[in-house]
């Protein structure tokens, strides 16, 4: 039998972010930099992802964490934390809780792709024998992580999987808290791997109560040319995506 996440949407309904449309103008990110680490979680932190998704197995979350020197709205940095599973046959990463470094990246994040993101600040600081990023919100730390042994690789070793935000989006009937694939295109300039290492992680701080990283599986760091595309599709959280998505362009 099919496991399938176990998320009261109802729950978290009242705090998600509010698309203002369906329409956000697609945003070119070029020369963007990107840790990620990938950790082992616990099994039940299926409580914590849609029920219209699949948990990944074993559990595994990613912390990525990217620095845009150009956007629309200025230069900024963005940390998310999500939980990997599956929409239908296709691997997604689901939003857990973001951060960004300027109000301007805050509003627009949430109102054109329903990031859950909150201000805070971000250091992200490659070194010769490590990448280390450090994230706070309102003076206090909720992030510290970091790639040890940083070697260069081949850019075709290197794969984003795409996210999977959670937002009231209007629909037929009104707002509804609906699922949003965010799917940015990556062209990569430079691509490292090494050991991740988390240090601090304050799991209520990014909506994720539960969430423990266990066993580490794999880090890397890239520069890569990227962007926010427009919507393409949109999902009904509590049944399965095989039945509940809906195709905008």
């Amino acid at each position: 039998m099919p496991v399938f996440g176990e998320l009261a949407v109802e729950a978290v309904a009242a705090g998600l972010p509010r698309l203002a449309s369906l329409d956000a103008a697609a945003w070119t990110l070029p020369g963007a930099e990107i840790l990620q680490l990938a950790f082992e979680v616990p099994s039940r932190t299926r409580a914590l992802l849609p029920r219209a998704m699949h948990p990944a197995i074993p559990s595994y979350a990613t912390w990525v964490l990217t620095r845009y020197p150009e956007s629309p709205v200025g230069p900024f940095a963005l940390a998310q934390v999500r939980l990997m599973g599956r929409a239908g046959a296709h691997p997604r990463g689901f939003v857990l809780g973001a951060v960004a470094t300027t109000p301007l990246a805050v509003a627009a994040l949430r109102e054109g792709w329903g990031f859950p993101a909150a201000l805070g600040a971000i250091v992200l600081r490659r070194h010769h024998d490590q990448v280390v990023a450090t994230v706070t919100r309102e003076g206090d730390p909720v992030l510290e992580a970091a790639l040890i042994g940083p070697e260069p690789i081949s850019a075709a070793d290197v794969q984003y999987i795409h996210g999977v935000t959670l937002a009231h989006v209007e629909g037929p009937n009104g707002a509804a808290p609906t699922l949003v694939q965010v799917d940015p295109h990556y062209t990569f300039h430079r691509a490292e791997r090494g050991r991740p290492r988390l240090t601090r992680f304050s799991a209520p701080a990014w909506s994720a109560a539960g969430l423990e990283p266990t066993h580490p599986i794999a880090a890397s760091f890239t520069t890569c040319d990227t962007d926010l595309p427009q919507i393409r599709f949109v999902m009904d959280p509590e049944i399965p995506v095989v039945r509940g998505t809906r195709k905008i362009r």
